[in-house]
């Protein structure tokens, strides 16, 4: 079925508007208009469905409208379950799977090269659950999908970003012509055409590959790279005597870092190798001295770590990774000293990087505290290693980690037992686990210390509110409400306290 709208007036599709959108024939093509941003829509040919087929349109994208894309939606089943291939106004192409209305995303936006940003010509081959997709006569991508067996065939429309300037549409396109083809001899044909590497672009493959990484699909990525350079090594193979593989320092690296994702360490380390037998002075050879590391830490190669970041001081990014693998590898040579300085550092970037993304840094900062406490044990500086503890302990209390706390508790125990803020931290944790006995005894102690000490450092006002609440619990609401007074004094500004003392002195006044 061949539809040519500049040469008919009729059309099989489900032309309507609805109150997002506009569909209608006009000037020779199927207009589709969108008159809101954040919008999908379709109109679709309701009488036939296809399970193997090719579909060939052609359509213009309207780029004086906001950003947007437009495309084929196929193997429609209902409004909830269909195929979507959209190219974008900014040069884009993506595929997605929607099934019982829960999208899945079979490849992510990936450049077109050379697309004037609107004129489309696009190809899509279905033979089984194999997905083909060709636009202006490029391969652009392929996908082994069976979400959908079969389904009808529409034109859709997205808007993702209202051009305020643009009027009634936030994005418009119009399709000229499309044809469908379900003869099961010209689908085969079509697909081993687009199956044959000679007429697949091995710089096309790259960018899939590329895509493929994004969206964390190593093994995806990696196939489409070895692809990418066979098809590369057949083309020069066949116009040189002479022949030696080419491998990009951009390809090796992606490739070493897709293996590293799949756990196949040693393959990975062959391509970082290569890539750094080449000149260092590109970022990825800079970044390779980086990558090499972390793959000789995965495959246990501690002597040879130490050797390298030495050799290479210069050349490596010190960066929360590096002082991490430092760390362990000191640790499993037995050099804990230097494996306490790398655990230090590695926590002190760590809190740097919390200052600018709080979320992200604090989820490792108290396993870089415990590992560096761990390490100044072992080298005999117990003083050293406590302060790491008690810091541990303030991290994971902050986060309400009750395996941590569990597994810190003894070494506060243990190292802490004339330490004030080792002792009110472990008042803190017994209070958690609803000790309250051992904790104001915890608590009693700690204040002891404390006002031992000269100068005399600041009362914890955490500290001062649990003891208040455990006074509470006892029955002594006068105590309860002297210790709550100072938490609100330590700590004017903090809501909790001061609701908590209001409701106390309710309590005590009834």
């Amino acid at each position: 079925m061949t539809i040519d709208f500049s040469k008919t007036k009729k059309s099989p599709f489900d032309i309507k508007s609805e109150s997002s959108y506009n569909a209608y024939l006009s000037g020779g093509a199927l207009e589709l208009g969108l008159k809101k941003s954040n919008c999908i829509a379709w109109t679709d040919i309701p009488e036939k469905e296809y399970q193997d087929h090719i579909i060939e349109a052609k359509y213009k994208i309207d780029c004086t409208g906001g950003y947007g894309a437009a495309g084929i939606i196929f193997r429609i089943m209902d409004d909830d379950t269909y195929y979507m291939a959209l190219v974008s106004s900014k040069g884009y192409f993506r595929i997605d799977a929607v099934k019982i209305n829960s999208p899945r995303t079979l490849i992510a936006w990936t450049e077109i090269s050379d697309f004037d940003g609107t004129s489309v010509n696009m190809s899509i081959i279905t033979y089984g659950t194999y997905l083909i997709f060709i636009v202006n006569g490029k391969w652009l991508g392929e996908v082994n999908d069976d979400s959908i067996a079969f389904g009808r065939a529409g034109f859709a429309a997205a808007s993702y970003e209202e051009n305020m300037e643009r009027g009634e549409y936030t994005f418009k396109a119009r399709l000229e012509k499309i044809s469908i083809d379900a003869r099961i001899g010209a689908v085969e044909d079509f697909y081993k055409k687009w199956s044959d590497e000679t007429n697949i672009n091995a710089e096309e493959r790259l960018k899939l590959a590329e895509t493929f990484a994004v969206m964390d699909e190593p093994l995806k990525s990696l196939d489409q790279i070895k692809k990418a350079w066979k098809r590369r090594d057949d083309a020069i193979s066949k116009v040189t005597i002479s022949y030696t593989e080419v491998r990009t320092r951009k390809e090796l690296l992606l490739a070493s870092r897709m293996l590293f994702r799949l756990g196949r360490y040693t393959e990975a380390e062959e391509y970082i190798d290569l890539l750094l037998d080449q000149k260092h002075d590109s970022a990825e050879g800079k970044t390779a001295f980086t990558e090499k590391i972390k793959i000789m830490n995965e495959l246990n190669k501690f002597s040879e770590i130490k050797k390298f970041a030495k050799k290479n001081l210069s050349k490596i990014l010190k960066d929360i990774d590096y002082y991490s693998i430092l760390g362990r590898c000191f640790r499993e040579l037995k050099d804990y000293k230097k494996s306490a300085e790398a655990w230090d550092k590695a926590f002190e970037l760590n809190c740097a990087a919390g200052a600018a993304d709080a979320a992200g840094a604090a989820d490792a900062a108290g396993v870089y505290a415990v590992n560096a406490a761990n390490a100044h044990e072992l080298d005999g500086n117990m003083e050293e290693a406590l302060a790491r503890y008690i810091r541990a302990g303030k991290i994971f209390i902050n986060q309400d980690n009750k395996a941590e706390l569990a597994a810190l508790s003894p070494k506060l125990t243990n190292l802490g037992e004339k330490n004030w803020e080792a002792r009110a931290l472990s008042g803190k944790l017994s209070f958690g686990n609803e000790d309250y006995e051992k904790s104001e005894k915890e608590f009693r102690a700690s204040e002891k210390l404390r006002r031992a000490l000269k100068p005399q450092p600041k009362e914890d006002p955490a500290v001062c509110y649990l003891w208040g609440l455990i006074h509470f619990l006892n029955g002594k609401k006068s105590d309860a409400v002297k210790k709550l007074e100072k938490a609100v004094k330590l700590a004017p500004d903090y809501e909790l306290f001061k609701t908590k003392l209001e409701e106390i002195k309710l309590a005590d006044a009834r």
